[in-house]
């Protein structure tokens, strides 16, 4: 049932479990999960993360081995860095075309799984990843730099990346907020980070789009939920070919705290603090100020500057 290393893995479907997700009870769960996957006649192998990008590894030496199905069980940062883990380095296409991911939420957000419509019950979920209905969506890449100054870093993601106030609110909730939970964690920290926030100084270049303009933070979503459950950019589709660019403009902090309500609800693309567009491939610039940290699907990976494309109808995905 559990292999030490991928290498180990000679046929079956690859298991890849985040053993530290849902502040790690998926420790005391995964094995009681993949006995439901092999239950139902899925010839289920798993291989557990010890590391931040460790599934990003152990998805792309699977991947070169030939294998062509996986299921995740972990958070939206598992799900993120297994399909980072499939994009070529040079970010340009994926490395097979045939690859089928599926997905078993036990994280703190589920965004990713959410705008699929994959259950949260793990027992439905699973009845989900054993299923044979796939979607195919497509897969944004990022390329940025590691750190001021530093080498650049192509990064394929699944869901959303933020530059600005979404880089602090990451910080403060993988430290002990995120025991709150869930949409919780990210709903504090973003009241909280709201009430210290400054403008931000950013170029923005999109294919018909150039501004300059102070931000509290830029979203370029593939998907339309972040932080739980907020719905940053409610027009996004997964399977179009584009992103949705979302800008929330710098503003007085108590008009930004009531801006709040209506992230969670959708309904903040006709504020006048917001601007939005559509692309398929966005490069963002902080000229003017220091370099900002770049969030992909939910985890600090880089900072600006940074650029953003799309491979198109990339990845097929179990669902419902």
């Amino acid at each position: 049932m559990q292999v030490d290393s991928v290498s180990d893995l000679t046929a079956g479907t690859l298991v890849i479990v985040n053993p530290a997700s849902a502040s790690g009870r998926t420790r005391d769960r995964w094995g009681a999960i993949v006995e439901q996957l092999r239950a139902r006649g899925v010839d289920a192998q798993a291989v557990l993360t010890n590391a931040p990008g460790h599934a990003t590894q152990i998805a792309r030496t699977y991947a070169a081995q030939g294998g062509r199905s996986i299921v995740i069980l972990g958070g939206d940062g598992t799900v993120g860095e297994t399909v980072a883990g499939l994009v070529r380095e040079d970010g340009t296409a994926m490395v097979a075309e045939d690859v089928v991911i599926a997905i078993i939420h036990q994280g703190t957000g589920g965004d990713f799984a959410r705008g699929l419509g994959i259950p949260r019950d793990t027992a439905e979920a699973v009845g989900v990843a054993a299923g044979e209905r796939a979607r195919i969506v497509d897969v944004p890449v990022a390329t940025m730099q590691s750190g001021a100054g530093g080498d650049a870093v192509i990064r394929g993601f699944a869901n959303l990346a933020n530059i600005g106030m979404g880089a602090d609110v990451v910080k403060q909730v993988t430290g002990r907020l995120k025991k709150v939970g869930n949409s919780a964690a990210f709903l504090v920290s973003a009241l909280h980070q709201l009430m210290r926030n400054r403008p931000r100084p950013v170029h923005v270049v999109g294919t018909d789009h150039d501004s300059r303009l102070d931000i509290v933070d830029v979203m370029i979503a593939n998907n339309r939920y972040m932080g739980g459950g907020m719905m940053p950019a409610p027009l996004a589709e997964l399977d179009d070919g584009l992103l949705d660019v979302v800008m929330i403009t710098a503003a007085p902090r108590l008009r930004l705290a009531r801006k709040m309500p209506k992230l969670y609800k959708g309904t903040h693309l006709d504020d006048p603090i917001t601007r939005w567009f559509r692309t398929s491939a966005v490069r963002i610039d902080t000229p003017d100020g220091e370099p900002q940290g770049v969030v992909l699907d939910g985890e600090l990976a880089g900072v600006t500057p940074a650029s953003f494309h799309v491979i198109s109808q990339a990845i097929r995905v179990r669902v419902p």
